[in-house]
């Protein structure tokens, strides 16, 4: 039998299983610390993605809001414009039918009747004259009823002159008309 010295080998052996424990011992760390570093980085860039997202959505939010402002203040003048358009219309149709009424005047008065006074204030129109009759008197107050301009009319002071004709008032209530 041979004898042969296995020292040698096995402090060779024992070497390489130190080398191998220590590579392990100092790679584990570094692995760790890779994979740490890595998902900083990874969590770094989703927290900047998402700031790019909430800057990118700030901004849309930003123009919407100047949009909803924009469309506020077209909606407001559209609002003004409109009132004012009624208004307009409003006075145009007041102002057709005070010049249907001075138009269509001379035939609603029966031919025995003068009118010697017309006044308009606070809402009335004060009629006064001379009539040959009272039939005339009530014809044209009739008359006046049938105008959408005066809802209300009532007769004032009827008194006979001493030349035989009556002197009358009348008052109508005027109604402005809408451009509804």
């Amino acid at each position: 039998m041979l004898t042969v010295n296995l020292l040698p080998w096995r402090v060779q052996q024992w070497q390489r299983q130190r080398q191998r424990s220590l590579m392990i011992l100092v790679s584990a760390p570094g692995i760790a610390l890779l994979v740490v570093l890595s998902g900083v980085w990874q969590g770094y860039h989703t927290a900047q993605q998402q700031r790019a997202e909430q800057q990118a959505i700030s901004l849309r939010l930003s123009a919407l809001e100047q949009h909803i402002h924009a469309r506020q203040a077209l909606m407001h003048q559209r609002d003004f414009l409109v009132q004012a358009q009624h208004r307009q219309q409003t006075r145009r149709l007041q102002h057709q039918a005070w010049q249907q009424f001075w138009q269509r005047l001379p035939q609603l008065m029966p031919e025995t009747l003068w009118l010697s006074r017309i006044e308009r204030r606070q809402g009335q129109l004060l009629l006064e004259g001379l009539a040959s009759g009272m039939a005339a008197v009530s014809d044209f107050r009739s008359q006046l009823a049938t105008l959408p301009l005066f809802p209300v009319i009532r007769q004032g002071n009827v008194q006979r002159q001493p030349d035989g004709h009556y002197r009358f008032t009348l008052r109508a209530q005027v109604q402005e008309v809408s451009g509804e």
